[in-house]
């Protein structure tokens, strides 16, 4: 079926020759990643994923050999190893707020 698969806009697979020097946005690199455009937006803006090497109005693209690296070294060190710690602290900010909000509703009742 040539170099696109049914229901598919983009090709699936890049020429050799062209992969040093593709483009590929937000959205790609998220599904790639499984992860959420907010989530690559947030690494991206905290300095632990690669910069975009074009960055326009409704344009941003990164080189997708810099992704395709840096998604090899995530799968190596076994990815973001402060997310644990981010978690947490997010976690105990959720239930400190829920705690406080039944406190305040039973307060009221």
């Amino acid at each position: 079926m040539g170099p696109y698969e049914a229901g598919q806009a983009h090709p699936t697979n890049i020429p050799p020759s062209l992969e040093e020097v593709a483009l590929v946005d937000a959205t790609q690199i998220a599904a790639a990643a499984r992860r959420s455009l907010s989530w690559w937006y947030e690494e991206v803006s905290q300095g632990r994923a690669p910069k975009p090497v074009i960055r326009g109005p409704r344009c941003t693209r990164w080189r997708l050999a810099d992704i395709r690296q840096w998604l090899i070294e995530q799968a190596e060190s076994g990815g973001d190893p402060g997310k644990a710690d981010r978690l947490l602290s997010t976690t105990r900010k959720a239930s400190a707020q829920a705690q406080a909000k039944r406190t305040s509703s039973n307060a009221k009742g």
